[in-house]
């Protein structure tokens, strides 16, 4: 949700970003059931396909599903992204932002918000959304660079919008350049989001900012230099995790992915760097008390990197291939499971891992006759509750209408 955190939801007890994984409760999740949002005038609901797991099977638009149905009333426009919103329910991001239960197959709110790379994060009174642009009725913020601004919104859980945040505005010479890099704190108290020059804290209450850490004073440890913060959570109400990038303090030279943690309290810094592994800042997401950092896409070598926030450790996975993990890794709201996709020309196979034993748990093979589909990563939500994965194909396509897919997988 990019922390791209598409974002596939966040950890309640960390948010990143993301930005697009998220986990969401749906009944009978045995079944493979798809949506197709092109279909809607011929038939109200999707309906369960009767297919066993593990099994191929096509993208098809069906009626009633015993996972949930989607009623062809509850969403304007094309769908650009679902992100989990706990329990049964998920926010759908269309023409605005919809909050969807899938178990009463029925729209229960709506906001008019319209941004483009979205991220969600669930908080304890409810959801922090980020993303890029115009952001509905509330108006939007165009920064000083003449580009759309990035924007916050918090809302409650009936998803009536509590404050808006026009990043951009609040400083006077920095900015926050991805939507990953902004997150609340459990408690909803405060917000932190990284610039170009320092990280920083916005009282929810006071809506007042103020600076936590600034990168060329205090962004030193190890010697290694902080340059950017990309990728921000809350490890507690009193630490953050980040993953940045950073060069040699004494050398300098070329960036290398890093990541750490501040001290909300004192701006204690931490930085640590894997040797031989280049994170991509923007894909990182927060699962239970996991960090997952897949590689950058050029230096894919088939392995996940993964930190442990409650006792300060890595861990790693090996996939299946070497090559896996370049076409997306996602992981699930509680951190047990990650997933892989392996686009091929008509299909995309999905892998499911246990991130305890790093062993594959599930395989499903999607496939169109429309190849337009796989052309592009999808997105993909595990739900650790009801073990069922959410696909969605071509929301960022205007060729093609949004395909939504799911089946069940078992730990």
């Amino acid at each position: 949700m990019k922390i791209k955190f598409v974002c596939m939801m966040l950890a309640t007890a960390l948010n990143l970003s993301a930005c697009g994984n998220s986990s969401m409760g749906m009944d009978g999740a045995e079944n493979a059931a798809v949506i197709d949002m092109a279909q809607f005038d011929k038939a109200d609901s999707v309906q369960n396909t009767g297919v066993e797991s593990s099994g191929d099977y096509d993208v098809i638009p069906l009626k009633n599903s015993s996972t949930g149905t989607v009623k062809k009333s509850a969403f304007s426009g094309k769908v650009g992204g679902c992100y989990c919103a706990g329990g049964s329910r998920m926010i759908v991001a269309a023409d605005k932002l919809y909050l969807y239960d899938m178990q009463k197959g029925e729209n229960i709110a709506s906001a008019d918000i319209s941004m483009e790379d979205l991220c969600v994060q669930t908080y304890a009174d409810g959801y922090f959304i980020v993303g890029q642009g115009t952001g509905g009725s509330n108006g939007s913020f165009v920064s000083s660079q003449g580009g759309s601004g990035i924007t916050g919104y918090i809302l409650d859980k009936d998803f009536t919008i509590r404050d808006t945040i026009s990043f951009n505005g609040l400083l006077n010479d920095d900015f926050i350049l991805q939507t990953t890099g902004a997150a609340i704190s459990q408690d909803g108290k405060q917000v932190a989001f990284g610039g170009l020059q320092g990280i920083y804290l916005y009282d929810t209450s006071s809506k007042k900012v103020r600076v936590l850490l600034n990168y060329s004073e205090n962004g030193k440890a190890n010697n290694m230099q902080i340059g950017t913060m990309d990728s921000l959570a809350f490890a507690g109400d009193n630490t953050l995790v980040y993953v940045g990038m950073a060069t040699d303090a004494s050398k300098g030279g070329d960036g290398f992915s890093v990541y750490g943690t501040v001290s909300t309290d004192s701006a204690k810094l931490t930085i640590t760097k894997k040797t031989g592994y280049q994170i991509d800042t923007g894909e990182v997401q927060r699962g239970g008390n996991l960090l997952i950092m897949p590689q950058s896409f050029d230096k894919n070598n088939g392995t996940l990197l993964m930190l442990d926030t409650a006792s300060n450790t890595e861990k790693t996975i090996s996939f299946s291939t070497r090559g896996e993990g370049k076409d997306g890794v996602f992981c699930s709201g509680q951190g047990k499971y990650v997933a892989t996709s392996v686009l091929g020309k008509s299909s995309v196979t999905i892998n499911i891992y246990d991130t305890a034993s790093g062993k594959i748990v599930h395989t499903e093979t999607v496939k169109d006759s429309n190849s337009t589909y796989f052309l592009r990563i999808p997105q993909i939500l595990l739900l650790d509750e009801s073990g069922t994965c959410v696909v969605v194909l071509g929301r960022g396509i205007g060729e093609v209408d949004t395909l939504i897919t799911t089946f069940g997988f078992k730990g």
